[in-house]
Parts: structure tokens; C-alpha cells; sequence
């Protein structure tokens, strides 16, 4: 019996693949299938469907104002098509859907492709699959934690973006598949990356962060011991980078609370996640070593873990 079938997953889950799998199967089985793919998809030739694993064949591919009805009538009329399969189906515009929609009355319709864009919100061809397919099936993927992949993250010089146009076609330079954690981990850092780097700058101009004090009060409490005064830069940048601070940094960074093993740490190969601990751990070690951040900033210390916190988004 005829029916429109939808099968979605993140970027990476094999839905190409799976899409030319079922394809050859049925040929194999003698039954004449119409290939389809939106004209949206340039990551191949305009009449082919590739897929990560290599596996190709020829398509008929359409733009968002051509009719998928009349392809499949003109199709049909040169051969009779006994199952139609669309790749990458989100690109498809309610329209083309619903046209989708009326052919699966006649003959079977796989349609393969994203659920959701890189904002998490439903592309349109996408919304209209789930409000009409017949059956609705998710084509799992993993994320690099591990946890089951459900979003489609855009990344733009390391950094994941939200705002943008909808379709940027692009493959794994561009695109991440991760679970939710990990979706809201990377905006988290990109978030942080926009906040503090401009004091990349600050610091690398800086020849006095603060002025040691021993009995000034602070928020109406006199503090007897020795303690810095910062400056209001430099206090703008430990208020920023409160929010992120990392609860245990030294178990990631497995160093001592010395000075010397912080000035000496090289910057070779540490990456963004690295970097933070480091700078969580430095300010956490202010509070029991009144000035440390002080002389990190003055000696220009911080000023090359930012640097290299630059370097690793690119």
C-alpha cells in the first residue's frame, strides 16, 4: 500500500545513505524508482546524489518554484516509477509536500532529510512532513559525547552561530551534529569567546592592574589582610567570566598552585576547554593568593592564554 514516509536525523546519520541503499534494493528487485533531490543541495552535481561513504546515482534534481508533480508525470511517462525517494526533503517547500503527498495515494514516497535547521526550529518542508507523512521514522545518530544527536549546530572560525540565513549548504567543516547538552555547551563557550577576548587587547596594553591595599573597606568590611584593588577593567573581566567559571579546574589541569608552573605552562596544542580551566583555576587562586592575577596580567601571562584562547577558534 502507498504511503509517505518520512525519515529524519541529524547531520552525519546516513540519511543519503540509507536513501541509496533503499533505492538499490528495490532496483535490484526490478521496481523502477524516481530519484529526487532539491537543486538547494550543491554538495554534489545538479543530477546526483552522493553521500558521505561514496555511494552516488543520478537524480532528477528541482528548484523551490518547479512542480514535483509534473516531474513525477513526465517521468512516468517515459517509464512507469513505482517508488519515488527525495533526499534532503527539508529543502522542499510546503508546496512541493503536499504535491509529495498527493503521489504517495499512487505509489510509495521515502523522503529522507533534517528534521530541524541550525536554530533548532523546523525547516518548512520538514514541518510539513511531520504534519502529513504516514509514517514518521528517526534515522539515529551519535554526538561526540556520545548521547543520541539531535541538533544540527553551525560553526563559523570554531564558534557555533544562531543567527544567519537558514540554508548555508556546507558539510563537515561547517556542521556538527550534537545532543542537546552539547548544542547548549557550544553556545555557552561561543557566548563566553565574544565576552572576554576583547580583553585580549585590554590586558596587552596594561602596565598596572591594580594597587595593593591592606585595610580598605570593601562593601562596608575592613580587610586586614593584604589584597589588590583592581582596577575596573580588570574587575569587568573577572565579573564576566564569573558565570563561566569552571567548579573543579584543577582536576582537568592536574598542575600545582605554584606561579612559576602557571607562567610555564605551553600554550602547544591546549585547546578552548583547556584554557578556561586555566584562567577559572587562576581566579579561583586569587582568593587564597592575593595579586597572583596581578602579576599574571602584568607580566603579559594572561595576555598569552587569551591569545591562544583566539588561536583555537581560529
Amino acid at each position: 500500500m502507498a504511503k509517505l514516509y518520512y525519515k529524519f536525523g541529524a547531520m552525519g546519520s546516513s540519511k543519503t545513505a540509507s536513501a541509496l541503499m533503499c533505492r538499490f534494493n528495490y532496483l535490484q528487485k526490478g521496481i523502477s524508482v524516481l530519484l529526487l533531490k532539491p537543486k538547494l543541495d550543491t554538495r554534489s552535481k545538479e543530477n546526483e546524489v552522493t553521500s558521505r561513504i561514496g555511494l552516488t546515482a543520478p537524480c532528477v534534481s528541482f528548484a523551490e518554484n518547479e512542480s514535483i508533480a509534473d516531474l513525477f508525470a513526465a517521468a512516468n511517462e517515459k517509464e512507469k516509477v513505482e517508488v519515488v525517494i527525495v533526499d534532503e526533503c527539508q529543502f522542499c517547500t510546503k508546496k512541493q509536500i503536499d504535491q509529495l503527498r498527493e503521489i504517495a495515494e499512487s505509489v510509495p514516497v521515502l523522503c529522507y532529510g533534517l528534521k530541524t535547521n541550525f536554530k533548532g526550529e523546523l525547516f518548512e518542508g520538514s514541518k510539513r512532513l511531520l504534519e502529513v507523512s504516514d509514517s514518521i521514522q528517526e534515522v539515529k545518530s551519535v554526538c561526540e559525547c556520545g548521547k543520541k544527536a539531535i541538533m544540527n549546530g553551525r560553526f563559523v572560525k570554531g564558534l557555533i552561530v544562531t543567527e544567519g540565513e537558514e540554508v548555508v549548504i556546507g558539510g563537515d567543516e561547517k556542521y556538527r551534529s550534537l545532543c542537546w547538552s552539547c548544542f547548549k555547551k557550544e553556545q555557552n563557550k561561543a557566548l563566553i569567546y565574544q565576552k572576554i577576548i576583547k580583553y585580549l587587547k585590554i590586558f596587552d596594553n596594561m602596565d598596572s592592574a591594580g594597587d595593593w591595599s591592606g585595610d580598605t573597606a570593601i562593601d562596608n568590611i575592613v580587610m586586614h589582610t593584604p589584597h589588590v584593588i583592581y582596577d575596573e577593567e580588570v574587575q569587568n573581566f573577572i565579573n564576566d567570566f564569573k558565570t563561566f567559571q569552571i567548579k573543579d579546574p584543577q582536576k582537568v589541569l592536574l598542575i600545582d598552585d605554584n606561579i612559576a608552573t602557571l607562567r610555564k605552562i605551553p600554550m602547544k596544542d591546549k585547546n578552548f576547554d583547556y584554557m578556561m580551566n586555566l584562567i577559572s583555576y587562576a581566579l579561583k587562586l586569587e582568593k587564597i593568593k592575593p595579586g597572583l592575577l596581578k602579576t599574571l596580567i602584568e607580566e603579559g601571562t594572561v595576555t598569552k592564554w587569551l591569545r591562544q584562547i583566539k588561536k583555537c577558534v581560529g
